[in-house]
């Protein structure tokens, strides 16, 4: 603000200049304060006198130290966020119909042909699911009118945007530490594909790289995901087709704290779930990614005892169209 009462800024003689910008707060020797500067339009200087920056520089210098402590505190209990070893297999739906194909195509056309599940083993590692799901499990999060008894989807934060922008309900999103922790957990599974399997983005994403679509923020998901899902007894995830490039679903719990539960797959020969029973159930190990394509029927088995929970993330490139298929829609209504 202007005013005649105040005081000159170059007769302050200030020694510091504090500037803040986007939030962030940046201390710098004021050399010359009264020289022009080149300053970005929401950059905010402060600058003032000795007495006054002598306070300040000291109150900064004490908010760094607490805020390296903090840090320091964080990153010591929470688990390491480095990627873990795993190893590759490929899963064929229909073992029975197994042929030449695994020698004629690759695992992308396989994957998007509904041939095959491609399993990563050890991707996440047990202390990342148990932080995991103690955090999701404290906050005993309530299901939304969409939701059926037993089954509650929490979305990331992203997600729950993207769904409050649609007027879609939606469950309280996950908390920041979980937020970013499977985010990390996304870009490693991308990474994997992108450099250990490059069909995948050669047939199902057009070449490019998955890794850089995700960065660059290219992909788009089905609706609230990325997400957690958590199932307790008689909580269910009907068949369904997710119309997406690819699927990620990774187990968080380990078979042996639930009865019933899995994920149920048919294969593209089959006549449909409401005839036949599910062509392959699995029930990996926690922390095993199971990556299929949008093309296959599958449905989370019903959980008989205990609690299951699973990380999925459904997406494709987002400058492809996804079919909006009455039948594949999943049993909150939610077009892929």
């Amino acid at each position: 603000q202007e005013s005649k009462q105040c005081r000159p800024l170059a007769s302050w003689k200030p020694r510091h200049l504090f500037t803040l910008d986007h939030g962030c707060i940046h201390l710098q020797p004021a050399t010359n304060p009264s020289a022009p500067s080149i300053i970005h339009p929401t950059t905010i200087i402060i600058a003032m006198p000795q007495w006054v920056s002598s306070i300040f520089l000291s109150l900064f210098v004490l908010l760094q130290a607490a805020a390296t402590a903090v840090s320091a505190f964080s990153l010591s209990s929470a688990p390491s966020l480095l990627p873990s070893t795993y190893t590759i297999h490929e899963v064929p739906i229909d073992q029975s119909s197994q042929d030449n194909k695994q020698s004629t195509t690759s695992i992308g056309e396989r994957i998007k042909n509904g041939e095959s599940i491609i399993q990563i083993e050890d991707l996440v590692t047990p202390d990342e699911c148990k932080y995991i799901i103690e955090d999701v499990l404290r906050h005993d999060a309530e299901p939304t009118t969409l939701e059926k008894p037993g089954l509650v989807r929490l979305p990331t934060r992203a997600a729950a945007e993207r769904a409050s922008a649609a007027n879609i309900p939606c469950a309280a999103p996950l908390s920041a530490d979980i937020d970013n922790l499977l985010h990390v957990i996304l870009k490693r599974t991308a990474s994997v594909m992108t450099e250990q399997i490059p069909s995948i983005s050669e047939v199902l994403f057009d070449g490019e790289s998955v890794c850089r679509l995700l960065d660059s923020e290219q992909l788009k998901f089905s609706s609230r995901e990325p997400a957690i899902n958590i199932y307790t007894p008689g909580g269910e995830f009907l068949a369904h087709k997710d119309a997406q490039a690819i699927t990620v679903l990774i187990p968080l719990s380990c078979p042996e704290q639930f009865q019933g539960g899995g994920t149920s797959f048919w294969s593209q020969d089959s006549r449909g779930h409401r005839v036949e029973d599910p062509t392959i159930i699995l029930k990996p190990s926690a922390g095993t990614a199971m990556l299929f394509g949008g093309c296959v029927t599958h449905a989370g088995v019903s959980v008989e005892e205990g609690t299951r929970v699973v990380f999925v993330a459904s997406f494709s490139c987002a400058t492809e169209e996804s079919p909006v298929i009455l039948e594949h829609r999943d049993i909150y209504g939610d077009s892929m």
